[in-house]
């Protein structure tokens, strides 16, 4: 009997903690977003990332990374970005060939961004990230 309960108890408290552990990182997660959305100076890439992960296709993901990488953009210029104008218009100015300054300049403008013109530069430069997968 002494035995049972020596393996059952340490099997319980494992099971109890395997079972609240993804909520707690869910929990986690949420409380960062809300944290964040109070005050964008927090932004962090990591959050940029898990932003555009939930808006975007795998592909037009990495392709964003991959020029903020090489432009150097920083996360609080992204989380603006993403705020006022979303994660689609932020693919096509950077298929459009905007960089940091680029991407600035928009920020600062106020009159609304030209998407149109925008689609349609991005898809002639770069027409390989909006095909459509067959």
């Amino acid at each position: 009997m002494n035995t049972l309960i020596a393996l059952a108890v340490p099997l319980a408290i494992l099971v109890a903690y395997l079972a609240t552990m993804p909520s707690s990182q869910a929990r986690e997660a949420e409380s960062r977003a809300r944290r964040v959305s109070r005050c964008p100076a927090l932004a962090n890439l990591g959050d940029v990332q898990r932003r555009l992960d939930a808006e975007l296709p795998d592909r037009q993901v990495d392709f964003v990374l991959a020029r903020i990488a090489q432009h150097g953009i920083d996360a609080r210029t992204l989380w603006a970005w993403l705020d006022r104008f979303g994660a689609d218009p932020l693919v096509l100015a950077l298929a459009s060939g905007h960089g940091y300054a680029g991407v600035l300049r928009i920020l600062r403008d106020q009159t609304s961004y030209d998407e149109h013109e925008a689609r349609l530069l991005a898809r002639l430069s770069t027409p390989e990230l909006f095909e459509v997968a067959a």
